[in-house]
């Protein structure tokens, strides 16, 4: 099975094309579906380091052949030979371009290009979900268009336009452990922290962390001053979510969970997580239930949750002092995370789904 991949995110992309391409791996010699993948994104050649947060695709193949269509062309108009050489073409949401006439453009300016050549087309949802691209997902959906989404609660969407199969994004919870606690700081990674405001709730973690050591890591973060951490390399931020005491979440409206909360709560830091009302769930113009995070976490349990930011700085002064208490919580969320978002089981649901198109 040969796949196209179409990316959008390149922190999406280098965990999605490494689960693709380890999937025959896990199969007996009989079952396996040969699959073979080439990213049109960060990864094109996946033996180099096509992102700052990451290295090579572990098991990525690099095709020069396809490597040289690609630079001929884009994703709004794909090389028919690109397209000729797949069986399918799997793309992510992709953002829209001002003037652009349609939500998805890498599916409606290939579509006729993708049937005439008979290959199967799936999309994959990353959380930026609106009433209005259900309405187009829709349209491709019944001529054919398979949709993967990453979260139940895309349901919620007013004209939810359908799944096909619901496979949660997912990390590799070996690479992710080993949470030590010592440095007594709250962090939370973001970019553009304040210049994005509310989006990101960027005025909720000022006050709620206010009285406590703490870093923003991520780009365009300098006008945070001394509480900006800067952008840091892959194995920077993972050494950050061990050494660090508390993580705290808001994540980005209307996703219902971002890959940060996975990579902090499999590493076993434990988090302080905004509630739904706080953070604005069900508010215009995203008047849907879009946080999936009260969900994940049981106050006291797994982690803390709250919509009061009182609340929210008593359970992390809670955590800087009783390091017990935090143990006990970043091992609960660990648990969690790697039942929701480990690799194996999402492994096994890309493999039943791949089989079943």
């Amino acid at each position: 099975m040969k796949i196209l991949y179409l990316s959008s995110h390149s922190i999406l992309e280098w965990d999605e094309v490494s689960l693709l391409t380890e999937l025959d791996d896990t199969l007996p010699e009989a079952e396996k579906l040969n699959i073979e993948v080439f990213s049109c994104g960060a990864y094109a050649n996946p033996t180099q380091s096509g992102d700052f947060m990451r290295s090579v695709i572990p098991k990525g193949r690099f095709y020069p052949e396809l490597y040289d269509l690609y630079m001929q062309c884009d994703k709004n108009n794909l090389h028919p030979d690109l397209i000729a050489w797949a069986d399918v073409i799997l793309s992510m949401h992709n953002a829209v371009v001002p003037g652009d006439k349609h939500l998805q453009p890498w599916i409606a300016n290939n579509w006729k290009k993708f049937k005439d050549a008979n290959k199967k087309v799936v999309w994959r949802s990353i959380g930026q979900g609106t009433i209005q691209l259900e309405e187009e997902l829709k349209l491709y959906r019944d001529k054919g268009m398979s949709i993967v989404r990453h979260s139940p609660l895309e349901e919620k969407i007013p004209r939810f336009a359908g799944v096909d199969a619901m496979i949660r994004f997912c990390k590799d919870s070996e690479e992710f452990n080993g949470w030590t606690g010592d440095k007594l700081q709250v962090i939370t990674t973001a970019q553009s922290f304040k210049q994005r405001g509310d989006h990101l709730g960027y005025s909720v973690f000022d006050r709620v962390t206010a009285n406590f050591q703490r870093k923003v890591y991520g780009p365009e973060n300098e006008d945070l001053g001394l509480v900006c951490g800067g952008r840091v390399s892959y194995q920077h931020l993972k050494n950050e979510l061990k050494e660090n005491r508390v993580f705290f979440y808001f994540g980005t409206k209307p996703v219902p969970y971002t890959l940060s909360i996975i990579e902090a709560m499999l590493t076993g830091i434990p988090v302080v997580a905004v509630g739904p009302q706080l953070r604005g769930d069900n508010q215009s113009p995203y008047n849907w239930p879009n946080y999936e995070v009260p969900n994940i976490i049981s106050n006291g349990v797994n982690g803390y949750i709250s919509d009061n930011m009182n609340e929210l700085s008593g359970y992390i002064d809670l955590l800087m002092k009783d390091k017990e208490t935090a143990q006990r919580i970043g091992d609960a969320g660990r648990a969690t995370a790697i039942k929701l978002f480990g690799k194996t089981q999402r492994m096994q649901e890309w493999i039943a789904f791949l089989k079943k198109i």
